[in-house]
Formats: structure tokens, sequence, C-alpha cells
């Protein structure tokens, strides 16, 4: 049984209609002074952007095939939430400060603005994000496939003189790309809180939440009779399986990851993946909701799996078995004829993948812009219609990412689950904490370590698991068989010999190896330069903001530079009137008589300041690129007061 397919395309109109109503209304109360998203409990849904159509879907699949193990992707990023406190305030304080923009700013400044280390950092972020906005595509693909009765591949249009075909994953891909654009990229800089993002992001939050709940109470009170129900039929028509279900450590089959190691992954992904870092970090508005975010998270989590495992039994107990166990959320319903919890169901789904989908492309967005294109503009000498360049290719960069993500979803097909696919992009997320832990805690750090440690991690991701991953289909083909170059011991999925292990723990296992050895080694083998020594400080030193005047005041300019002339920098990059708003804003309240000249203890803060905006918009390594060049060209520079 199904919906015809013009109520499913009217009724998902209407509800992306209400986001953008939800994401208007958020921006207007902040232009008026009165933020909407001002408050801990809107932050702590914005969080749970990290459920997507993985724990929609992919979690009662997981649950139907694995078991309770499921609760390892949830379970990791609740442990982690009581260390907020200390790690997430921390990186807050140090982002704010430096108006960071991206994970990739935040891990670049700290090793001394290194472009190289950005750039690689958004490399490995644009690569290991394909699989899971893949995950999207597919799920909401699918999903909308059960519920219309249309092919998962194209939607023909009724009422035409002629066949018209639409794919649907490619429709649902540029849908998803104006999203990013409308909610994300309407203004360029890019360290600004987007209200009208976090606001959909949240309202997206509760409307999943209360799906899901939805769907388990029509399964568990409206088919059967309550959990005990379903737990004592499972048992009697499936006693074997529900032995296995029901512990951490099940017979190993294909597909299958330890538990260890997703939890491990999720620890590490609820703050490494960009999409978290970008609604955790950039978009903080206040310290204090960090405290109120530390158990509303881990509850939200908790009420969202509360039914997990019941709508995975129900559905093996209607469905005789688990095949399609991804889509029960949608299937269980519609086979017991309720077309409109099926729909509750296919909105619900929507709402966590597009989500995901719209924060994720504007994160990375913001890190192609500036540590891929930045390098390169930087070059050319600045003109007035720059803004408008790098606002059009901050939109064009949502585009590449999400189209790069439909590239993977029509290569991989359905070769893996759901959650599968997802730790892929976990793994490749996890290649940026030993710079990030290090950088944060360890003051022998360096930028050749963590460079080289990143570059040797992905390397080892990309050849053990996302090599293999095209591979899915045709695992007879001669490099998985044999190993490149035919060497036995170069096997992707068994590398120098290491086997008996899945290809999720292989991989994590060789790359960390490979990752946090070469951090190590080179850090402590190779000094730091000044520029990275002065970074240490800034990272793993006290925040004093006393001392850090005083180490500003030990600095001046070698020759003065005026009010205009920083004024006309800033404007070739984020516009004239954005640039005067900045640094009026600035000297507000500021002892500065004169409106052109600038007294001398005045000018390094000034200098600092004009490089956070710019930072803000093009990224911290281009900031400081663009302030060396400009005080170089007008022959001035930074100079300690006592030589």
């Amino acid at each position: 049984m199904t919906l015809n397919i013009l109520h499913v395309a009217a009724i998902a109109a209407a509800y992306t209609g209400l986001l953008f109503l939800v994401a208007w209304y958020a921006r207007r109360r902040f232009e008026q002074g009165r933020s909407l998203v001002n408050n801990p409990y809107v932050y702590s849904l914005s969080i749970a952007v990290y459920c997507t159509s993985w724990t929609f879907y992919g979690s009662v699949g997981k649950a139907a095939t694995s078991g309770i193990d499921f609760l390892m992707i949830y379970l990791g990023p609740s442990l982690v939430a009581f260390s907020w406190f200390y790690i997430l305030r921390r990186i807050i304080r140090i982002s704010k400060e430096n108006n960071v923009s991206s994970i990739a700013d935040f891990i670049s400044l700290r090793y001394g603005n290194s472009q190289l280390l950005g750039s690689l950092i958004t490399l490995i972020a644009v690569l290991g994000i394909m699989p899971y906005i893949a995950l999207q595509i597919k799920a909401v693909v699918t999903s909308f496939s059960l519920v219309s009765g249309v092919s998962e591949r194209f939607i023909h249009l009724p009422g035409t003189d002629s066949p018209v075909s639409l794919p649907t994953g490619l429709t649902l891909a540029i849908i998803l790309s104006i999203f990013g654009v409308i909610f994300g990229a309407r203004r360029l800089p890019s360290s600004e809180r987007h209200e009208g993002l976090i606001a959909a992001v949240a309202f997206e939050s509760v409307v999943k939440l209360v799906s899901l709940i939805t769907v388990g109470i029509f399964v568990s009170w409206f088919l059967f009779d309550g959990f005990g129900d379903i737990l004592h039929r499972f048992q009697a028509h499936y006693p074997e399986l529900f032995e296995r279900l029901f512990t951490l450590h099940p017979v190993e089959t294909k597909g299958f990851i330890p538990s260890s190691t997703m939890l491990f992954l999720s620890m590490g992904a609820i703050i490494l993946l960009p999409r978290q870092f970008h609604v955790m970090v950039i978009e903080n508005a206040d310290l204090r909701h960090v405290s109120k975010a530390m158990w509303l998270f881990p509850l939200y989590l908790f009420l969202i799996n509360i039914f997990i495992m019941p709508i995975a039994l129900a559905g093996i107990l209607q469905n005789g078995g688990n095949a399609g166990a991804d889509y029960f959320v949608i299937s269980v319903p519609l086979k017991a004829g309720n077309e409109m919890i099926a729909l509750v169901a296919f909105l619900g789904g929507l709402s966590a993948a597009a989500g995901m989908v719209m924060v994720e492309s504007v994160a990375i967005s913001t890190m192609l812009l500036n540590n891929l294109f930045m390098p390169i503009i930087v070059r050319i000498t600045p003109k007035q219609w720059f803004p408008l360049l790098l606002v059009n290719l901050k939109r064009l960069a949502i585009f590449i990412v999400v189209f790069l993500g439909y590239f993977y979803y029509r290569a991989v097909g359905d070769s893996f689950m759901l959650v599968n696919m997802g730790l892929i992009s976990f793994l490749a997320a996890m290649q940026f904490l030993p710079a990030l832990l290090g950088g944060l805690y360890w003051a022998r750090g360096n930028k050749i370590g963590a460079i080289t440690g990143m570059a040797l991690g992905f390397l080892v991701w990309c050849y053990t698991l996302l090599i293999p991953s095209f591979y899915a289909t045709a695992p007879d083909s001669p490099i998985i068989m044999d190993g490149l170059f035919g060497q036995t011991l170069l096997k992707p999925t068994a590398l120098f010999g290491l086997t008996g292990m899945d290809m999720w723990s292989h991989s994590l296992f060789w790359s960390m190896l490979f990752n946090i050895g070469a951090y190590l080694v080179c850090s402590l083998l190779i000094s730091q330069s000044e520029l990275e020594k002065e970074q240490v400080r800034r990272f793993i030193g006290k925040f004093e903001t006393e001392r850090r005047q005083v180490k500003s005041a030990a600095k001046r300019l070698s020759k003065p530079v005026t009010i205009p002339q920083f004024i006309g920098l800033m404007g070739k990059f984020i516009g004239h009137d954005e640039a005067k708003r900045s640094l009026s804003a600035y000297l507000k309240g500021r002892k500065i008589e004169d409106e052109t000249t600038v007294p001398e203890f005045e000018l390094p803060a000034m200098k600092r300041f004009v490089e956070r905006t710019l930072a803000g918009s093009v990224g911290a390594a281009a900031a400081g690129a663009i302030m060396d060049s400009y005080l170089s060209d007008m022959g001035s520079r930074m100079e300690s007061v006592y030589d």
C-alpha cells in the first residue's frame, strides 16, 4: 500500500515551506535584537544534527541485523559529553577569540596558520564526507520510493502528453544544494552565527524525534500490546536470533563491526565531523549553554533510541526476516495499512537527512573557500568585485560537496547498509584527532608532525577503506584479491598480512598507527617555528586577558597604518560597507578622537582586529597572508618595542 506521488510531493513541499518560515522568523528576531536561538535548548537541539537518516533508518537496520550494539553509536557521544565542560569550552573560547570559521581553521591556527595543513584537512573532509552525504541521498530516495511507489531511480510525472522522468537522486541533490545556499551562504562572513540555519536544524531535530517516537508508539501499542508482547513473540519465533541480538558480541557475520570500534569512532565523531564542529563551536552563542547541553544532548539521544529495538523486532516478525531492515520505520506502518504513520516517518527521515546535508555542506564549503580557493585568490590583486566572487565561490562549493555525495551514491549503490556507510566518514574524521588533541594539550606538537601524521593516516584510510568500498560489488577484483602490484602484503583489507579483522577496524588500526606515530616522531625530532611557539602559548596557556594585552603592547608597527587604509583593505574582501561597520563597532568606546590617525599603542590591537575580521570570511591562514602582504607592500611590519 502506498500514497499518491502528488500528495507526497505536496506534503514535502509544504514542509519545506515551513522550514523556510522558521528560518525567516529566526533571522527577523535576530535583526530585532531578540535572538530566538540564543538559548541552551536550541543549542542542544542543533547538536542533535548528529542524528541523521543513519539514526532514523539505519539504527533500526543495525539493530535488526547485529542487535543492541547499535547503541555504541550513541553511547560514545554521551560519554564524551561529560568532558565538554573542559574540552569543548576551551575550543570555543579559542575559536571566538580568533574568529575561527571551521575545524580546518582551528587546527591550522594552532600550527602556525599553516595553509598546507588547512588544505589537507579540507581535502580529507571533502572526500571523507562523500559516503555520509551519499547515505542521506540513498535513504531519502529509497523512503520516497516506498511511500509513493515510484521507481528509486526516476520520478515519472503524471498528466503530461509524453512520458517525463526526473532522476530522483539528482533532483534531491539539487534541492539539498539550494537549501544549503539559502540557509548558509546568503552572506560571506563564515564565522558569524547563521540564526536561520540553526533554527531550522533545531526544528528538524524536534520533528525527527517526534516522528520516530510516533512510529514507535504505533508499533508497540497499536500493532502489539507493548514492549513485553513484542519480546515474548520474538523469543518464541526466533529464539536463537533473540539471543544473538541481545548480546554485545554476536556471531561474526559479513559487515559486522565490533562494538569497541563503533564506540571509539562515535566518541571522536561528535566533535570532529565538520558539521558537529560547526554547530557546537562556530554557532555557539554563549559558553554557558555548554553546561546544559552536557545532559540535554545525551537525553535527546536516549529518547530517540527508545523505540529502535521494538521497531526492529516488530519488523522482523512482520517481514519474516531482516531483509530491508534499514527501512522498517516506513515499511512496517505501510504493511499494517496505516499510510499516515508512514508519511510521518517519511517526513522525519527527510528532516534528518536535510538537516545534516545543509549544515555539512555549509561547513565544508567554508573550508573549501578558505583553504583551497583563497590561497589562489590572494595572489590576485584585490578588486571591488571580490566580495561577490567569494560568496559565489562558497555557493559553488556547496553544490560541489553535495554532488560528490551524489556521485558516491551512484557508484556504491546498495553495497552497504546505511550505518556501515556512515562509519566510513567517521573514520575519515578520526584523522583530525591526534592533531587536535595534541594541539590542545601537548606543547611539543608541531606543524610537520601534524601534516605528516594526517597525510599518512588519510592515505591509509583511502587505501584500506575508501577504495575497497568502491569494489564492494566486485570483491574478486585484482587489487582486492592480490594487493597492489600483486603484492599480498599490500592487500587493502589485509595490509601487511594483518587478517581476521573487519575492514573498518582494520582501517582504523593502521590509519591511527601511522597518524599518531608520525605525529609523535616528527614533533619530538623537529623543532617548532617562532609562530608555532606563539600559538602554543595561546592554545595551551591560561586564558588571561591582561597578560595578552601586555604581550600585544610589547609589539608595534614600524610604519603607521590609518583607519581608512584598514577599511580599504577589509573592503576588498568583505565589502566597503561591511568593513566600515565592523571597524566603527570596534572603535566605539575607544579614546580615538581623530578618525584618520591611530595612536601607536592602538595599532597592534587594531591590526589584530582587522586580521580576525578577515579570518571570519577568508580563514585564519589566508587572513594572515593578506595582512602580511599588505603591510609588506606599505613598507611596514610588526617589531618588538625593545630591540
